[in-house]
């Protein structure tokens, strides 16, 4: 189930195989069939795994900053440590990239391979939408709505640009004649995290 998660975060779910998995696993085809019924199957299921750990850690955090505030509105910046900083925590790569961020940007490269888990995890959305609305009194449910995906794809989109594998942000920063240095100069890590609650919140504000 490990390989399978970073093989499909890193390739896509149409793009492993389990030629891919039982390689780089040591197990054979059979035992994926045996336990798992089909590949598609256990690509479900490591999607799942995937996205379910990081949304797990979302909610537990929302709920415990809800319960601490007593009924009052959270601040922006409150809602945002709940939403972003768990993929600092959960579903991290060997490499130290983010499955989660890699698994999102998978998904939208091939939305309609069939293993989109909005359905599932729908519920936490939801409830990050209603926190937002107490926040923003003055802004009806489509504003919000905007406001809460900004914030998501956002974070996602700038967080993938540090992924070991891309370095997006260095090869921007790197002359055309010059090669990347070998080591890596950013991290996904607090520090990262925290710049990109910075920018987030720039942009919350009133409807146009």
């Amino acid at each position: 189930m490990n390989v399978a998660k970073e093989l499909v975060a890193r390739k896509g779910p149409n793009g492993t195989t389990v030629r891919d998995i039982t390689e780089a696993s040591g197990a054979n085809t059979a035992a994926v069939n045996y336990y798992f019924q089909s590949k598609d199957a256990l690509v479900r299921l490591a999607t799942q795994e995937i996205t379910g750990e990081v949304n797990q850690q979302r909610l537990m955090r929302l709920t415990e900053m809800e319960e601490a505030a007593g009924g009052k509105a959270l601040t922006p910046r409150q809602i945002l440590e709940a939403l972003i900083e768990p993929i600092l925590t959960c579903s991290r790569s060997s490499d130290g990239g983010s499955l989660y961020v890699r698994n999102v940007f998978q998904m939208r490269v091939d939305a309609r391979a069939g293993y989109n888990n909005f359905n599932i995890n729908s519920h936490v959305a939801h409830r990050f939408i209603k926190a937002m609305q107490k926040t923003f009194p003055e802004l009806d449910l489509e504003d919000v709505t905007w406001n809460y995906e900004f914030a998501r794809g956002t974070s996602v989109h700038l967080l993938a640009n540090l992924d070991p594998v891309s370095r997006r942000f260095e090869h921007l920063m790197t002359p055309s004649n010059e090669e990347l240095p070998q080591s890596p100069r950013f991290k996904l890590d607090k520090n990262a995290v925290e710049r990109v609650i910075s920018l987030i919140l720039r942009g919350f504000g009133s409807p146009l």
